[in-house]
This record gives structure tokens, C-alpha cells and sequence, in this order.
């Protein structure tokens, strides 16, 4: 497919969806596409192969989850933190939000964590040929977050996550990803299916040894989560976006 026949789709839906982007911001997209689809001919990044599902479902999905939240925080709330897509995949959501919203770039710095090297490595491949207008610092990582340990984060964090897996065990791994890391507080932006139920607030334990030996000290985290809904394509697709805020009792 060439870039007109990608540009006339792609800007249809947004219209329909009441985004604007200019031509730099529709080029980065059409090579997002293109290259996307060129390696996922040779490994599995995506089941979702067809232009509009793609623009709709990995796109324009992305793109409305986080600006409903950032619409609903604090004025540049997410100007204060770095911020975390783990089980990236293939960049969702956080590399078409990216795209869309230039300001983003005041953020220290994006990091892109996944178990498989076939990902990152198509990230690596994606960031060379994306050409934005902010020089801010993007990390790629072939890593698990809860095995990510890290001296240059920021004490305040968000994690995004798209599809990454049932959500007490997402939420035990980014408790275990903070303790490791010294991290105090957390916001974590899920992507959640239309049938989603949040957990209750919680308080949840761990427990680090002391001096090396049999003494524990107790560590707790809460956790609180609110949802939200949204809809685009003239309302005919509805998502939820849950939040979660999660906090180092001490």
C-alpha cells in the first residue's frame, strides 16, 4: 500500500474522531504501518493485519485511552514522571500517544520493557525511521518489569499497560518492580476490556529481610484504582481505562 491510499483511510477515521495531526505527525504513522507491517511478515507482532483494524483497534485506541487520562489529571501531571510500557508488544500504547501528543516529550524519559527480544528488536527498527521533534530520552528492554532493576528512574513512575495479562498478577509484578527499585508511588493506566471489574482497594504486603537475618521488616503498598469508559467511531467501539494508584504506606 502506498502513502496516499494509507493517508485517505487514516485520515477519514480521524475526522470521524475528531483528532487533528499535521503532515509530520500522518508521515510517522504511515511509516509505523509500513514497517509494521513489513516485520510482522517475518514474526508474529500482531494477529490484527488489515489497514482500518489496525488504525482502530492498535492507533486510534491507543491514542484515546491515554488522552482520556491525561485529559482527566492534573494540569502536565504527566510532565512530572517517567514513564513505563511494559509487555509493549509492538509499542502500544504508548508509541501512537507518543506520535499524537508532541508535548509528551517534556516527560524525562519512555521506557519500552518486553519478555520477547523479537519486539524490542522491531522497536529499535521503529525509533530509527520515526522522526520526532523532541530529542527525549526512549530506552528499549528486553526484560520482564519485574526483573528490571534500575538506578536512574524518577521516585515518581507511571506504567502503562495494553494486554498484558490478568490483573492480580500484573498488579503483584509492579509491586515487586517497586520494592526492587526503592519507587514510593505509582500511577498504572490499564487498557481494559469492556467487561472489566476492578479489584477492591487493597493494602498489600512484602516483607524484606533486615540485616540478613531472620527479622523482617514490613513493607506495604495500597493500591486504589478507579475506571473509566470511553468510545470512538461514532461511539460504536466503548473500552474501559482503569487507573491505579499505587503508594508506599512505609
Amino acid at each position: 500500500m502506498n502513502q496516499s491510499e494509507f493517508e485517505l483511510q487514516f485520515i477519514k477515521i480521524l475526522k470521524i474522531n475528531n483528532i487533528e495531526l499535521d503532515d509530520s505527525q500522518v508521515q510517522n504513522f504511515f511509516q509505523y504501518y509500513k514497517i509494521l507491517s513489513e516485520e510482522n511478515e517475518k514474526y508474529n507482532l500482531t494477529s490484527i493485519k488489515d489497514l482500518k483494524s489496525i488504525i482502530l483497534k492498535h492507533f486510534l485506541d491507543s491514542i484515546m485511552g491515554l488522552k482520556l487520562f491525561e485529559e482527566a489529571s492534573k494540569k502536565n501531571e504527566l510532565y512530572k514522571f517517567d514513564i513505563i510500557d511494559f509487555g509493549c508488544g509492538a509499542g502500544f500504547p504508548l508509541v501512537p500517544y507518543k506520535i499524537y501528543n508532541q508535548s509528551i516529550g517534556k516527560i524525562n524519559k519512555i521506557i519500552f520493557i518486553d519478555s520477547n527480544s523479537k519486539k524490542i528488536n522491531f522497536l529499535n527498527i521503529l525509533f530509527q525511521n520515526l522522526k520526532f521533534k523532541n530529542n527525549q530520552k526512549i530506552m528499549t528492554l528486553h526484560s520482564r518489569l519485574e526483573n528490571f532493576n534500575s538506578t536512574d528512574l524518577s521516585s515518581k513512575l507511571i506504567l502503562v499497560g495494553r494486554a498484558v495479562g490478568e490483573i492480580n498478577k500484573i498488579l503483584s509484578n509492579i509491586i515487586s518492580f517497586l520494592f526492587k527499585n526503592k519507587i514510593e508511588d505509582a500511577i498504572f493506566v490499564y487498557y481494559a476490556g469492556p467487561n472489566f471489574i476492578i479489584p477492591e482497594n487493597k493494602i498489600v504486603k512484602f516483607y524484606q529481610p533486615s540485616n540478613n537475618i531472620k527479622k523482617t521488616n514490613d513493607v506495604r503498598f495500597e493500591i486504589s484504582g478507579k475506571i473509566s469508559e470511553y468510545s470512538y467511531q461514532a461511539k460504536k467501539i466503548s473500552r474501559k481505562l482503569a487507573v491505579f494508584e499505587i503508594k508506599n504506606l512505609k
